[in-house]
């Protein structure tokens, strides 16, 4: 990876994410247009809180491309990519999971035609978008990673993005008793983030000279058949075998050190987490860190594993990461579990 940048609710780009994610900084606000639903006897006046940019107006669909937009074009002009040779890259987008409200929208086809006619980016080799939720970022780099393995692409822009503050979200997710309220003290705080990846073969970036941030290695997944959205709790087996199958490949077989998670606050995230740590001991070390993003930006959806890896990578340029590698966790609403591992350049 040689370039990433964000816009969340604690910074405008990744370094000032990252350090005030580090601080225990938050973004949440009480959000004044949507009140939630009540408990038998509540007022319901107090709005929920959110994890929100503030310097983003507007609830519709455009909430997005203003998100992710000035990441984007950070990435692209700052990295030094040649505009010739775009065409041996790809621009991927992990875009909100296709939910009841998102589904109006048939956002993946406006996102699509809307990002590449503002971005005026030349032909790229691949132009695609995902729906999978917090998954997509990981599902784009398996498929990046295996194109760049072939010799198909020599280069891929990862951009996520997310809000579940677009018009109509707040009220189905508080309706699926999902949010933190106050007849739901167990929900997540919603978010929204934008962030962007840029990842190279190891021989394009040095022919560039570009600087290394980090290698990434494996990306390995699972199911879990008892989902959120389910009346079951998690077994923990798609994240078990997600995990089992990277142990696995990797040369360096010491317990990890440093777990990047998307815990959001959800009960149901949290029982899953405690499943799992007893059926993995032999790989995740009993002194581990564990990080969540969440605690500062809200639930983020999409875009949270991006700004995973951004925070991983500030802290290993600014040498404050626990150890030199991290093992990166995400799993959406279907009941599709993923885990990464990421390294320092040695």
């Amino acid at each position: 990876m040689t370039a990433v940048e964000s816009n969340t609710p604690v910074g405008l780009n990744m370094a000032q994410s990252a350090a005030a994610i580090r601080a225990g900084l938050s973004g949440f606000v009480e959000f004044p247009f949507y009140m939630p639903i009540t408990r038998e006897f509540d007022t319901g006046e107090d709005p929920i809180q959110v994890g929100s940019h503030g310097l983003i107006g507007g609830f519709g669909t455009d909430r997005l491309f203003d998100l992710v937009f000035g990441p984007i074009t950070t990435v692209v002009q700052e990295s030094g990519l040649p505009r010739t040779e775009m065409s041996m890259g790809a621009v991927y987008f992990a875009l909100p999971a296709e939910d009841e409200v998102i589904q109006r929208h048939k956002l993946r086809r406006n996102f699509l035609k809307q990002a590449a006619n503002r971005l005026a980016l030349p032909e790229t080799g691949e132009f695609l978008g995902v729906q999978t939720g917090s998954t997509g970022v990981f599902i784009l780099i398996e498929r990046a990673m295996e194109k760049m393995r072939l010799g198909e692409l020599k280069f891929c822009i990862i951009a996520a993005v997310d809000s579940y503050l677009l018009e109509g979200r707040l009220e189905l997710y508080d309706k699926n008793w999902r949010l933190k309220t106050g007849r739901n003290p167990e929900g997540f705080i919603p978010g929204e983030a934008g962030a962007v990846i840029l990842l190279e073969t190891e021989e394009y970036a040095r022919q560039r000279q570009a600087p290394i941030l980090m290698k990434l290695g494996g990306v390995s997944g699972g199911h879990e058949p008892n989902p959120v959205t389910g009346a079951k709790t998690s077994t923990g087996g798609g994240f078990t075998t997600a995990i089992q199958s990277l142990a696995e490949l990797q040369e360096d077989t010491r317990c990890w050190r440093w777990i990047m998670s998307d815990l959001n606050g959800e009960r149901y995230k949290a029982q899953e987490w405690g499943v799992i740590v007893p059926r993995l001991n032999q790989y995740i070390s009993e002194s581990h860190q564990l990080s969540h993003m969440a605690d500062s930006i809200g639930d983020a959806g999409s875009a949270l594993a991006a700004v995973q890896i951004g925070c991983i990578a500030q802290a290993f340029e600014r040498d404050y990461a626990p150890c030199g590698s991290a093992l990166l966790l995400a799993g959406n609403d279907l009941g599709k579990r993923y885990a990464m591992t990421v390294s320092r350049l040695v």
